[in-house]
């Protein structure tokens, strides 16, 4: 059985103006929804925690690209979280989505796959 811990290293990535520097607001946690044996599909879910006091916006994309790796097989390397949170009443998520990665590894052992998550935000404090 193949222990995969995808430790998706998930590079937070956010704009901000020149000597400017913007909090990194979502903590991930990286789950593989059963256990992947080498050489079969299996699936990754990243979800995602916020700080207190920071609303993600749900209307604009939040994207995961992820860069390829020796022995790993990626379906897509570009990912959109769903928009859709029926929790919401406004452009902000109430509940994070779960973004899920299928993948395939050629042989048992622990990868890292490098990635950047865009997303964007607003702080509460400032009247979101």
């Amino acid at each position: 059985m193949l222990k995969l811990a995808l430790g998706l290293m998930v590079l937070f990535s956010q704009l901000s103006g020149p000597g400017g520097g913007l909090p990194q607001i979502l903590q991930p946690d990286f789950k593989a929804t059963a256990p992947i044996k080498a050489g079969k599909r299996g699936e990754v879910t990243v979800s995602f925690t916020a700080l207190k006091g920071y609303a993600v916006d749900r209307t604009l994309p939040m994207t995961l690209k992820l860069t390829a790796v020796p022995g790993v097989t990626l379906v897509k390397n570009e990912l959109t979280a769903p928009s859709i949170d029926p929790k919401s009443k406004d452009q902000y998520y109430v509940d994070l989505p779960v973004i899920k990665v299928p993948v395939s590894a050629d042989k048992p052992g622990k990868y890292e796959i490098p990635g950047k998550l865009t997303y964007f935000f607003c702080s509460k404090a400032d009247g979101h």
